[in-house]
């Protein structure tokens, strides 16, 4: 969602100088994706931990690089260094290919556990909350719900955006 969000930003509000720093990030576009956002918003670190599952989703497949998805640069690799009894968790910086062989891409990624926990952080919630839209406060007053409780945000909030069908025709609810 960051990365999308960054790239609207790019795109539609013509924002300069966007970061975007994200953790765990599953594919989300074909090469020719990851190349425009790249353009776009270059300033962009993915950061993966060691057997992380996600980073692996949807699956690379070489034969086919131009339709398969592929992840945009730049990777920062967490791995695990093992001396004796002792392991330590290390940072690799990827090649720009955003698909470096020699990073996550080097291990199997099976480990939903990685996924939950980076530079010691528990990323898991404590608890299972439905997901909640964050707003500015100078949204609120656009702000209503329908019976369902979806979210509906209208300058206009007196008027429905819904038709319904009734004797074949559309009326506006």
């Amino acid at each position: 969602m960051a990365s999308f969000c960054a790239l609207d930003l790019a795109v539609h509000h013509y924002a300069k100088n966007l970061q975007v720093m994200t953790f765990g990030q599953p594919r989300i576009g074909n090469a020719a994706f990851a190349s425009y956002y790249s353009e776009r918003v270059p300033n962009t670190i993915r950061v993966t931990n060691y057997h992380d599952i996600v980073p692996h989703l949807p699956p690379y497949y070489s034969y086919f690089p131009r339709k398969t998805y592929h992840h945009f640069p730049t990777e920062v690799w967490l791995y695990k260094l093992e001396y004796e009894s002792l392991i330590y968790t290390a940072e690799r910086i990827c090649d720009g290919s955003g698909e470096d062989p020699t990073c996550s891409r080097s291990v199997m990624g099976n480990s939903i556990s990685d996924h939950l926990v980076y530079y010691g952080v528990n990323l898991q919630a404590e608890t299972w909350n439905p997901c909640r839209i964050v707003t500015d406060p100078r949204l609120a007053r656009y702000r209503m719900t329908d019976p369902v409780g979806n979210i509906i945000l209208s300058k206009n909030p007196t008027s429905s955006f819904l038709k319904l069908k009734s004797d074949g025709m559309a009326d506006t609810v």
